[in-house]
C-alpha cells in the first residue's frame, strides 16, 4: 500500500513539474535604452524587446516628451522570438539633452509590455 501511494505521489509531482515548466516560459519583455539619437526629423529611440517564443507580429508605440513638446510613433515589428533592439523614429522638434520616453509593446493583439517615463538622453 505504501509503495503504491509513493508511486502515485511521485507521478503527481512529476506531472506538476512538467506543467510548471510550461507556465514558467519567458514572459515578453520591454525596456527603453537611455541613449537616443537626434536626427533631421526628430529622435531615434532604441527599445529592447522580446515577445517570447517564436516569431510573431508585434506593434511598438513610443512617446517622447521634452519640455512642452511631445511626439509619438507606432511601428509594426516582426518579433524574432528572441531579444532584439529596435530603433523607432519619433518625429518632432527635440533638442539635445534630457527627455522622457514611454513605450507599449503589443505581441499579437495583446498588450504585453509597458514602460512609462523612462529618462533618456538625446544626443546629436
Amino acid at each position: 500500500m505504501l509503495r503504491r501511494f509513493s508511486l502515485s505521489v511521485l507521478a503527481v509531482v512529476a506531472l506538476a513539474l512538467g506543467y510548471s515548466k510550461a507556465a514558467l516560459a519567458d514572459p515578453p519583455t520591454l525596456s527603453i535604452q537611455q541613449q537616443a539619437t537626434l536626427d533631421a526629423t526628430g529622435v531615434l529611440v532604441y527599445v529592447v524587446l522580446d515577445c517570447g517564443a517564436g516569431a510573431s507580429t508585434a506593434t511598438l508605440t513610443v512617446q517622447v516628451g521634452q519640455g512642452n513638446y511631445t511626439g509619438a510613433s507606432t511601428a509594426p515589428i516582426t518579433s524574432t522570438g528572441a531579444r532584439q533592439v529596435v530603433a523607432v523614429q519619433v518625429n518632432g522638434t527635440f533638442q539635445p539633452g534630457a527627455a522622457a520616453a514611454s513605450a507599449i509593446l503589443e505581441c499579437g493583439a495583446l498588450a504585453q509590455g509597458l514602460q512609462l517615463g523612462a529618462t533618456i538622453n538625446i544626443s546629436p
